[in-house]
């Protein structure tokens, strides 16, 4: 990051005041991008992020897309808005650290804040970290508190095959340091040559009786060195492997101290810890964390045993583990009952240590009660619809599928029933009601659809929009399935409560029957699919059942939509440019990016077909984060003075999750100045979720991007979004245009729009210019900008660079005002 410190330092001109976020980051960030994050101030939800690279999201744990810092976890919420606090108040440069305990594990990484404006005047905060993180384990931490020294003698036997000495074969660096002996001073040379005296002493004795015996013995032994000639009293313990002695050495003077320091850890340990005697299993230690983390009083801690912590029913799962030897750091995961009877999930991490002359094992104890109860709630939601709480596609699909599978091939059985239904009218109250209002109907739906829930092999699921599906397991006949989708519709058309209106939908239903219709799910459930298509084409609020021959209508729709999808994934969809022309210069001051679509067969698809269609199917979030990639990196190659517009349609606001993230990576990979994209959406944008696609425009703004009000005039509430919203341009729909000279309504529409723009300072663009005649009267109201068939068709990526040189050629040499007729 020394390329943005130093763009930071120079670009902080006045010491009062903060860098361009322009001149500082869109310059300098470069590969750094993955590892940043833009947070913002906002008025009401305080720091929140707007958009960050894909290594800072990992970093985090969580997506950021319009995340406020206050809604991280206490402690990252309380440091990220600290350092942002910090880093704006102070106008410098502020670096931070993140501290987390996750597991037993304490992992520290560190950040930097810098403080940025940008060119609305707003107050920014890049956030960057490297994302290397150092992780210490508690557990070791506390062991580290009593190392020892470990070495491996083989025997040196006489022709009698009597033990006379023993050689080092092994050590750790303990034990050179007890030793006061550099590494290989020691390796492979005689106890007796490097302990002088050895022999009057009863350490050879006893490391021969344990090879004699097998058991393991411990005694003291003191040895002075010769560098320091200090005496070091060793407590030996030894043990036996054939003819080698795996011994542990231990200098008893320090140990002392490192046992003052191990009870410091244990008892100041966040963590509730215990030593227990692996003999009897009662309790021998515990720390305060245990103490407060259970409910019991320490002295009854030392009262209870392991299995007074577990439920009795898993008293045998504890023996079991009890009977095996414990492994350095065994995890376990096991239920504990605390002093009140709450049952408790824990994670066990043990370790076999000595507590005076008995064996013990060393326990720290990590509560994830809530982990597990999150695990299960993931599982649950994986499975479930988290508006409606149905079970969701994949969990209707598994039952449909065990459903089959338990009907087998008998012969005789009832048909086994698959109702798709799609709402009728749920769209318009999305868009009337909004989000909340279209979430309170289907929740509403929902509960009348479980009603029709009659025995435990049923299911009914929520496949995803307003689209349900019902799975009866036994229906008597055709005709009672017939008779249960036409309770269904009457039912669900009935009057619903919404926000305190009356609100009325209908219902589509197709039916499919098994075995006589299929005998998969995949096919059962697109088949069903194929008979509700026919009810929505025959008039809708109805039902139909699958048959054979399906209206060819249906099949050539699903064949355009796979047609799409093979084209988008084939490169058949093309990118062709539309000139806009500056009113007063003629040049070429920008150009908006159209969707071409050439079908191999059909030829030239209109996108009044295909991207409907792209929106219901879920492929326009894909199609138009490809459009805006592959328009940044055409408009590199224009001259800096011309602008590139691209659209962006309601469904893509639902379809990208992270649109602000999707423009900030096609902007960087592209290397284009965000001064230079322009977003064009529609006031259908503010018809469904109208906040949160304000929070979404206001983020966009942020990057420095312009935004712009295509057709504008033709909406109900056109002006109101002029308020809501610092549009950058509007843009004059192409039917007033039309009827300029011969409509009088249309000229003064024309005159207002433009005068309003002018008095709040918007730019206006003229769509659909055909004649001079349109194009003089445009110029005479003061508009800006002029674009139509009259200079030129949207063209190929080459024709349209050859477009823009060839004009910017002619208004060079001073016919600026003749740009109709250059076109």
């Amino acid at each position: 990051m020394n390329s943005l410190l130093h763009a930071w330092t120079v670009g902080q001109r006045d010491p009062n005041g903060l860098p361009s976020y322009e001149e500082v980051v869109l310059g300098n960030l470069g590969r750094n991008a993955a590892g940043a994050a833009l947070v913002t101030l906002q008025p009401v939800r305080g720091y929140a992020f707007a958009w960050s690279g894909e290594r800072f999201a990992a970093w985090l744990g969580q997506p950021t897309s319009d995340l406020a810092l206050a809604a991280l976890s206490s402690g990252d919420a309380r440091v990220f808005t600290r350092a942002c606090a910090e880093a704006t108040s102070a106008k410098r440069i502020v670096s931070a650290r993140r501290i987390l305990l996750h597991a037993g594990t304490v992992e520290t990484s560190e950040f930097t804040a810098y403080p940025l404006r940008n060119r609305f005047g707003e107050t920014l905060v890049l956030l960057h970290t490297s994302g290397e993180v150092v992780s210490v384990n508690l557990v070791d931490a506390i062991f580290s508190a009593t190392q020892q020294g470990m070495l491996a003698l083989s025997a040196v036997r006489a022709k009698d095959d009597s033990v006379v000495d023993f050689e080092v074969v092994a050590l750790n660096e303990a034990t050179a340091a007890l030793m006061a002996k550099p590494t290989n001073e020691l390796l492979w040379h005689r106890l007796s040559v490097l302990v002088p005296g050895l022999e009057s002493t009863d350490a050879p004795a006893q490391l021969r009786e344990v090879l004699r015996t097998g058991e393991r013995r411990a005694f003291e032994f003191a040895y002075r060195t010769r560098l320091t000639d200090r005496e070091i009293f060793l407590r030996v313990e030894a043990g036996a492997v054939g003819d080698l002695l795996a011994v542990t050495l231990t200098d008893i003077n320090p140990i002392r101290q490192r046992e003052a320091s191990y009870r410091l850890l244990f008892e100041s340990n966040p963590m509730p810890m215990w030593l227990y005697d692996r003999k009897t299993h009662r309790f021998l230690a515990v720390n305060q964390a245990a103490v407060r983390h259970y409910g019991y009083q320490h002295d009854e801690f030392l009262e209870m045993t392991l299995f007074d912590l577990r439920p009795q029913e898993d008293w045998p799962a504890l023996r079991t583990a009890l009977s095996r030897d414990v492994q350095s750091n065994d995890e376990h995961l096991w239920r504990h009952r605390k002093a009140d009877g709450t049952l408790i999930d824990v994670s066990v991490y043990a370790r076999a240590v000595r507590y005076g002359d008995r064996p013990a094992v060393l326990v720290a104890v990590l509560d994830v009660t809530e982990r597990r109860r999150a695990e299960a709630r993931i599982v649950y939601l994986a499975h479930h619809d988290a508006l409606t709480d149905l079970p969701n596609r994949v969990f209707f699909t598994e039952r449909l599928t065990q459903a089959l599978r338990h009907r087998g091939d008998e012969a005789g059985q009832p048909p086994l029933a698959v109702l798709c239904l799609d709402l009728d009218g749920f769209k318009f109250v999305n868009d009337t009601l909004g989000h909340a209002g279209g979430d309170e109907l289907l929740a509403a739906v929902a509960g009348r659809l479980r009603g029709f829930v009659h025995a435990q092999e049923d299911c009914v699921a929520r496949l995803g929009g307003d689209e349900f599906a019902l799975l009866r397991h036994s229906v008597p006949s055709p005709e009672a399935a017939g008779a249960l989708a036409q309770q269904i519709v009457e039912i669900l058309s009935a009057p619903y409560g919404i926000q305190g209106q009356e609100v009325v939908i209908g219902v589509s239903v197709g039916v499919a029957l098994a075995p006589s219709d299929a005998d998969t799910p995949e096919f059962l459930l697109r088949n069903a699919d194929m008979a509700l298509y026919r009810a929505k084409a025959d008039g809708r609020r109805t039902y139909r059942f699958f048959e054979a021959g399906m209206d060819a209508r249906l099949q050539a729709r699903r064949q355009l939509e796979q047609d799409l999808r093979t084209a988008f994934q084939s490169g058949q969809l093309e990118l062709h440019y539309q000139p806009v022309l500056d009113a007063s210069t003629g040049r070429v001051s920008g150009c908006e990016a159209l969707l071409r679509w050439t079908h191999p067969v059909r030829g030239a698809i209109s996108p009044a077909e295909f991207v409907p269609l792209a929106e219901e199917i879920g492929l326009i979030g894909p199609i138009g984060d490809w459009a805006l990639r592959q328009a940044c990196a055409e408009a590199v190659h224009w001259p800096a003075e011309v602008r590139i517009a691209v659209n962006l349609s309601p469904a893509q606001f639902r379809a990208e999750r992270n649109l602000v993230q999707s423009v900030f990576s096609a902007l960087a990979q592209s290397g284009l100045s965000p001064t230079r994209l322009e977003l064009e959406i529609t006031e259908t944008v503010f018809l469904a979720d109208n906040e949160g696609n304000l929070a979404t425009l206001h983020r966009l703004r942020a990057l420095g991007v312009r935004i712009a009000m295509d057709d504008f005039g033709t909406g109900y509430s056109s002006l109101s979004y002029l308020r809501a919203f610092p549009f950058d341009k509007i843009k004059i729909d192409r039917s007033f245009v039309r009827d300029l000279g011969s409509d009088p309504q249309s000229g003064a529409i024309v005159e207002a729009v433009t005068r309003l723009a002018s008095r709040l300072s918007i730019r206006t663009t003229a769509e659909g210019v055909e004649t001079e005649g349109q194009a003089a009267l445009l110029r005479a109201e003061g508009c800006h900008e002029l674009q139509g068939f009259l200079f030129s068709r949207a063209l190929p990526s080459a024709a349209v660079r050859e477009f823009i040189r060839g004009l910017r050629g002619q208004c060079g040499a001073g016919v600026a005002d003749e740009a109709g007729a250059a076109a």
